[in-house]
């Protein structure tokens, strides 16, 4: 992922609210994994037409994988393991305008009866845009974005 994108996971809500919440079950020694929520809640066969509303689909590498979007921009991964879902990721790039695409990410989260978890900051939260706006905000992303300099020096300062 480039240090201008920002990561938002789609996350079934029935998952959401069955773990109050509880990003923590989400990861293990390798960090972060989907898989654990989506097990027994997949989606409407339907499903990729939300994703089409938000990208363009694309040319996938990989037979478990579907795409849509440009992954140096904006785009969204759907990964399979045995024709079930076990991740939607959506990278967005800070560089260009978000507000049609956040509404769009939004609209298709409800209708897909997701939530959002952000790596970043480990959490999970409601899709809507108040959500998604205010961690883009706040995110290592928007920090590179407006302050490329700024941003790398502030590292170099942690190490």
């Amino acid at each position: 992922m480039a240090t201008w994108q920002f990561s938002v996971v789609l996350i079934p809500t029935s998952w959401v609210k069955g773990n109050s919440y509880n990003s923590s079950l989400l990861y293990d020694e390798d960090g972060y994994d989907a898989e654990i929520a989506w097990k027994d809640r997949q989606p409407e066969s339907g499903f990729k037409s939300f994703l089409d509303d938000i990208l363009s689909p694309s040319e996938s590498w990989d037979d478990d994988l579907l795409i849509w979007g440009n992954e140096k921009g904006n785009d969204i991964q759907v990964w399979f393991e045995n024709d079930e879902i076990d991740g939607i990721h959506i990278r967005l790039d800070l560089n260009q305008n978000l507000n049609d695409i956040i509404d769009k990410i939004v609209n298709a989260a409800q209708s897909l009866s997701c939530s959002f978890f952000f790596p970043e900051f480990k959490s999970i939260v409601d899709a809507n845009e108040f959500e998604i706006k205010k961690a883009i905000r706040e995110s290592n992303a928007a920090k590179f974005v407006l302050n490329p300099q700024g941003f790398l020096n502030g590292l170099s300062k942690k190490t």
